[in-house]
């Protein structure tokens, strides 16, 4: 019974050690953020985050697994999951999307674009395996996207191939996040949305901001 409850306690421990980096490897870089910095706002000493992590490299590994889990699951998943249109389940996506980083604008007068694009253009030469989890991620959504455009073709609202058009709307969004963030304007999401849905063929959907 100690056991389970240590072992419980230990993966909230490590939970939240990968929350708080990857809020600031999010707002910063990999590079920009020491450990000690990890461990101070994670409220825990240096030496925990070697127990659960062999180094920082590892600890980025674990942000992008993680953060590709909990898109795929809130945003992607849940939507395709839901019995509605197409055009529905692709606003919903933008929809949330959009409402997280205006949030953030607000908060911080900034906007920190995808952080799994982030840590992969950064670190994806030094670790290989970084691009590959990102990859997986990022099949994983392009899968979802071309259900959405095998629907609207089944609708009769698009044309062509679901995964290539499914594809298309997956770059539509690295797009988005790399323009608002370049910006620092989150309506470039919504800009991006309403070119998916005309893409899929649903032009007068609209996404609420």
């Amino acid at each position: 019974m100690n056991v389970q409850v240590f072992a419980t306690r230990g993966e909230r421990t490590r939970a939240h050690i990968i929350s708080v980096a990857a809020g600031l490897f999010w707002r910063r870089n990999f590079h920009g953020v020491a450990v000690d910095e990890v461990a101070s706002a994670a409220e825990v000493n240096k030496a925990t985050i070697y127990r659960y992590f062999a180094d920082k490299r590892d600890l980025a590994l674990a942000v992008v697994k993680q953060h590709g889990i909990a898109t795929l699951d809130m945003i992607f998943r849940s939507k395709t999951a839901e019995d509605t249109a197409p055009e529905a389940r692709l606003a919903g996506i933008y929809h949330h999307i959009y409402s997280v980083h205006a949030e953030l604008c607000e908060e911080e007068g900034d906007v920190h674009g995808c952080p799994i694009v982030g840590l992969a253009l950064e670190l994806g030469q030094d670790m290989p395996e970084v691009r590959v989890e990102a990859a997986r991620i990022f099949d994983a959504m392009e899968a979802h996207m071309s259900e959405i455009a095998f629907d609207a073709i089944a609708a009769g609202r698009a044309e062509g191939d679901a995964n290539a058009l499914g594809r298309t709307l997956t770059q539509l969004l690295h797009g988005a996040f790399a323009s608002a963030r370049v910006s620092a304007e989150p309506t470039r999401i919504l800009d991006a949305g309403r070119a998916s849905l005309s893409l899929i063929g649903y032009p007068e959907t609209e996404i609420t901001g």
